[in-house]
């Protein structure tokens, strides 16, 4: 009884099969395409450069024992002048012992409408309340004009009583969009009181 030898298909090679890939040609760095680039890169760090910069920092106590004694200085770091349209001082939370206040607004016409050339400075005096307090929680909110838009800074410091008082700058954390409304309330109020007063 004889056997047939069975052949097995050919089993076609699929890598030798594949269609070559074309070769993708390098691409040429063209003088007008890095200078575009170049060009694009340095306008975006210009408009970084030319934005708006300030400071805020707290001065020296003006009376012993007294933090609301104690002056804002605010410092234009930028590049450009800067026209600032109002100072809103905003009082969060401020303890005595056995009083709280709280969410207290001040602003003030000589904090109104003012140009901080570059490296000029203006002097916040907020004579808030005499004594100290526990605690302090404060926020100043700044607007001004930028490319025709008006934009606002806010700078929030806690007071910290370690051998002596000293306002800490610290971040608004979850309290931005409560404070912004509170400036925009002591806004409407601080026109009106000027409308009064004229």
């Amino acid at each position: 009884m004889s056997h047939k030898r069975r052949h097995r298909p050919k089993v076609k090679n699929a890598a030798a099969d594949a269609p070559t890939s074309l070769e993708t040609k390098p691409k040429k760095w063209t003088t007008p395409t890095v200078l575009g680039l170049v060009l694009g890169a340095v306008g975006a760090l210009g408009v970084v450069e030319l934005r708006p910069q300030l400071t805020v920092v707290s001065q020296e106590e003006l009376a012993t024992d007294q933090p609301f004694s104690t002056p804002f200085e605010i410092t234009n770091t930028g590049y450009l002048s800067l026209h600032i349209d109002n100072v809103i001082m905003i009082y969060h939370k401020v303890e005595y012992s056995g009083i709280n206040i709280t969410d207290a607004k001040v602003g003030s016409k000589d904090w109104d409408n003012f140009d901080l050339e570059r490296g000029g400075s203006k002097t916040i005096f907020a004579n808030f309340a005499n004594g100290q307090p526990t605690k302090a929680d404060i926020v100043m909110a700044i607007d001004y004009k930028f490319l025709g838009k008006r934009w606002r800074w806010l700078y929030r410091f806690v007071g910290l009583h370690i051998q002596k008082w000293r306002w800490a700058k610290e971040p608004l954390g979850n309290l931005e969009s409560f404070i912004n409304d509170s400036v925009d309330d002591a806004l409407v109020r601080h026109k009106k009181a000027l409308q009064h007063r004229n």
